[in-house]
């Protein structure tokens, strides 16, 4: 009727969403240009090997130490605007960044609970992790995106109707896309295809795999043919796998902190001067480790597992950084854990996110720990604490209600 409130549209909703969090990015990047963080984490290799292709930077002996596909976003920009400055690099992940809150409120609405997307998506725009990671040359932010791109792909290629075996296509070539940014995501189709079956039965999810598979296989074994062809070993990823495994594999902070230098030091009395000689001699050192000393190797990995939960960072975070985002991570962890219990009855639709969590947790169990490698769970535990939110929300305004006399 005419003077009633209209609810929003989805796109005018999405919008507001995204100039919220845009502006928050943005005003971010501005105050950590300013105080020079925006460069807090470094580089990492991505901004070398993109110079190197642009032909800006000495030719590498070695571009597959990491995953391709961020150097190529790095490069595909800086090139096109022909400047080596990554100020560009770091507004687009600001927008890209704010992008990702909108498919987390797409991907709350195709799993069937638009208010608690919303506030979901909401939380997201102002998650602490999330805004930090944007204006840094890394991939989270790029990662972010392409995951949560996946996951609405992959829930859309379960819908039952025609050409699901496209869909299923087309999920598994986003997938291998995210793979090609953060390698830690090439192995989740080991949790995510038995959740598939449990949803759809094994029968009825044959031809789904077969379509899914082949997309993740595609992209990946064109990288792995391409890295064969110009150093002539199977690279399917990266060559950095043997170095992290051994790298993280210990409970020792300060070992950690020692252990780069040490490797390297190692290798050189070796006399192993190449990047996959040394990831491979590193990885059979760490194996042997585990087979001489297996009580060892299982205490160590399920003090991994606990650590990639702790909601505190170490060091060189301040006392005060270190307890304000302790205190914030109880409280999502906290609300997330009370949302996951209210879904219980809806665990089957709620199977493939389950998998993921139980997949990254399992893996940075083995490989190197850190909260930076908890950031593509980030959209999730927002969507699980905004569930949990929501409820205890309900329960206080059904408690505290007028009381109907008996």
């Amino acid at each position: 009727m005419l003077g009633e409130p209209r609810e929003a549209s989805p796109r005018a909703r999405e919008g507001a969403l995204f100039v919220f969090a845009l502006a928050v990015r943005l005003f971010f990047l501005a105050l950590f240009t300013r105080r020079g963080m925006a460069l807090t984490l470094g580089r990492d290799p991505y901004y070398s090997v993109a110079m190197s292709w642009l032909g800006f930077g000495p030719k590498l002996d070695m571009d597959a130490t990491h995953p391709p596909l961020y150097s190529g976003f790095i490069a595909a920009v800086l090139g096109v605007l022909r400047t080596c400055d990554p100020t560009a690099i770091l507004v687009l992940q600001a927008i890209l960044s704010a992008a990702s809150c909108v498919l987390l409120l797409r991907l709350a609405r195709r799993l069937g609970d638009l208010r608690v997307g919303a506030l979901a998506a909401f939380w997201m725009a102002l998650d602490p992790a999330l805004i930090f990671y944007a204006p840094q040359l890394q991939s989270e932010t790029l990662f972010v995106v392409l995951e949560l791109g996946f996951f609405l792909t992959l829930y859309w290629s379960l819908e039952p109707g025609l050409d699901s075996s496209s869909r299923a296509l087309a999920a598994g070539l986003l997938g291998a896309a995210a793979s090609l940014c953060r390698s830690v995501f090439a192995a989740y189709p080991i949790f995510l295809v038995p959740a598939v079956w449990t949803m759809l039965g094994v029968r009825r999810s044959m031809k789904w795999t077969a379509a899914f598979c082949l997309g993740w296989l595609i992209p990946i074994g064109a990288w792995t043919a391409r890295n064969f062809e110009r150093y002539g070993e199977i690279i399917p990823i990266s060559s950095q796998m043997g170095w992290t495994f051994y790298e993280g594999f210990t409970l020792d902070r300060r070992e950690i902190e020692r252990r780069p230098s040490e490797m390297a030091d190692e290798l050189r009395r070796q006399g192993i001067s190449g990047h996959v000689e040394g990831a491979r001699y590193f990885k059979h050192k760490t194996l042997r480790f585990i087979r001489e000393y297996p009580m060892a190797a299982a205490r160590i990995i399920a003090g991994k597992a606990l650590l990639y939960w702790r909601p505190w960072p170490y060091d060189p975070y301040t006392p005060a950084q270190r307890v304000l985002v302790g205190a914030y991570y109880a409280l999502l962890f906290g609300l997330a854990l009370a949302g996951a219990w209210e879904l219980r009855r809806e665990i089957r639709l709620w199977l493939p996110i389950a998998g993921l969590f139980a997949y990254l947790t399992a893996s940075h169990a083995v490989f190197f720990t850190s909260l930076r490698y908890r950031v593509p769970l980030e959209p999730f535990l927002c969507l699980l604490a905004a569930k949990g939110a929501l409820r205890a929300w309900d329960v206080a305004r059904k408690n505290g209600g007028p009381q109907t006399p008996c």
